[in-house]
């Protein structure tokens, strides 16, 4: 049995193919779905969208979308990758990197000068917001991967709860009236990366061949 996955692998390496047909198909069908149900669900059921437009101008949207979208499109182009056997995918992840520098560099001024107070307005509703909908874009990606041939289980389901994250923060950061780099940490990047540690546990059970 080892020795036929093996061999699995490796012609699947070598011709650069994954084993079911309509792989684009039906692997970005999962993702859309789940994005769409977090994103219309929220629209439904939240009102008084961009809350500090008013006040702070596009500003505190250019910061988050700037964000949740960025790692989003990463992170779809991360699973695609590493759902290809033989690829390497070292760089990808590493530019996972590249939506936390974006915004430390907001970030990082308001850390020292805390000019927002703590903890914010309705930050509860937003941890509820984020330990809701992150599994269902979670289980997105879980769903698109099994589409694919990954074969480093505990990267995929890593980059499977950066999605399920960055489609949670999407969706809810229009209603969101917290601003500040402690709200950020504390209601988006924790649970984001609370997801992610989720998926590198349990990828290798939910993606197994």
């Amino acid at each position: 049995m080892m020795g036929r996955t093996e061999e699995l692998i490796t012609r699947l390496a070598s011709e650069g193919a994954v084993p079911r047909g309509n792989m684009p198909q039906h692997f970005l069908l999962p993702l859309a779905l789940v994005s769409a149900v977090c994103i219309g669900a929220t629209a439904l059921l939240l009102d008084n969208a961009f809350p500090t437009y008013h006040l702070r101008g596009w500003m505190p949207m250019v910061v988050k979308w700037g964000f949740s979208i960025s790692l989003l499109l990463i992170a779809s182009a991360a699973l695609l990758l590493l759902g290809k056997p033989g690829r390497p995918s070292g760089w990808m992840l590493a530019a996972l990197a590249l939506p936390f520098a974006y915004t430390a560099y907001f970030v990082l001024p308001d850390l020292v000068l805390r000019t927002h107070p703590w903890p914010g307005e309705m930050w509860e509703r937003c941890l509820l917001a984020m330990g809701i909908m992150s599994p269902i874009g979670f289980a997105g990606a879980i769903m698109a991967m099994r589409w694919l041939a990954p074969t480093n289980l505990r990267r995929a389901g890593l980059v499977a709860g950066f999605f399920g994250g960055a489609v949670a923060m999407t969706a809810y950061a229009p209603f969101c009236p917290g601003e500040g780099a402690v709200y950020l940490l504390a209601f988006y990047f924790a649970p984001i990366f609370a997801m992610a540690g989720i998926g590198w546990l349990a990828g290798p059970r939910l993606l197994r061949w």
